[in-house]
């Protein structure tokens, strides 16, 4: 694949030998989900580059390839010359992990490398959102992100017997009970409306997935049995992700 400009009309591909191309839509899906603050990448009119790295939201059903949500600051240009120029980018970089030659059967006649899984999504920016569709990006996001983000630190949780929280968090006196989300309902209204005032909500309709799993397929089994092996004893968060990425049955291209 050789990489052509992001102008209208044309699409910028990442460098993919076969072996390590995935094709499995619900595989790279899920690679978005898991890793999905990513990075949007725009042309401008005048032909540089907007980047910026944003939570996405991921809407499996919503047409033939689904589409992503996410929201800007308004003061931010990316959002312009997303809507003004043709295709967008949005990278999504998955779990990677520093293979050793020390791990291979001949150590000497080989060289580091690294295993990792991308997915890069192309299609078109529409928007802005009207405010009510924004408010509901802002609320599916809460939700989202809240169910993962865990319990809060430990001094911040002997807080609740000290004081109750202003709007909902973790304390008693919202009725929310320990261990409760994080809520935009429980915050006030007026400042709810100024947030939403401040930001561009946007949407991508996906009209392509670029996936790459680069997970040692070019490797003789012997020698990718061996870093599967060398990876499960590390286990690093990473390692074990991609790990469970060499353990998946391949796709068929």
């Amino acid at each position: 694949m050789t990489p052509v400009g992001l102008g209208a009309g044309s699409i910028a591909l990442v460098y993919t030998p076969s072996l390590f191309r995935e094709v499995d839509q619900a595989r790279l899906f899920e690679v978005i989900e898991a890793n999905s603050f990513g990075t949007l990448v725009a042309q401008t009119q005048a032909g540089g580059l907007e980047i910026s790295h944003l939570p996405f939201l991921l809407d499996r059903e919503v047409g033939t390839r689904g589409r992503l949500r996410f929201h800007v600051a308004r003061a931010n240009p990316i959002w312009r010359a997303a809507l003004d120029g043709g295709q967008v980018v949005s990278v999504f970089q998955g779990p990677h992990a520093y293979v050793s030659p020390r791990w291979y059967e001949r150590p000497h006649e080989q060289v580091p490398t690294w295993n990792y899984a991308v997915v890069h999504v192309h299609g078109r920016v529409e928007g802005p959102l009207e405010p009510m569709e924004v408010r509901q990006l802002l609320d599916d996001m809460v939700v989202h992100y809240e169910s993962e983000a865990g319990e809060p630190p430990g001094e911040l949780r002997e807080l609740r017997g000290a004081r109750e929280p202003r709007f909902g968090g973790w304390g008693k006196g919202n009725g929310a009970g320990e261990g409760a989300p994080w809520r935009m309902a429980d915050l006030d209204p007026g400042f709810v409306e100024s947030l939403v005032g401040g930001i561009v909500g946007l949407s991508i309709h996906i009209d392509h997935l670029e996936g790459k799993f680069k997970l040692s397929q070019n490797r003789a089994p012997t020698d990718r049995r061996r870093v599967m092996e060398a990876l499960s004893a590390r286990g690093e968060p990473a390692d074990l992700e991609v790990l469970r990425l060499m353990e998946a049955p391949a796709s068929e291209h």
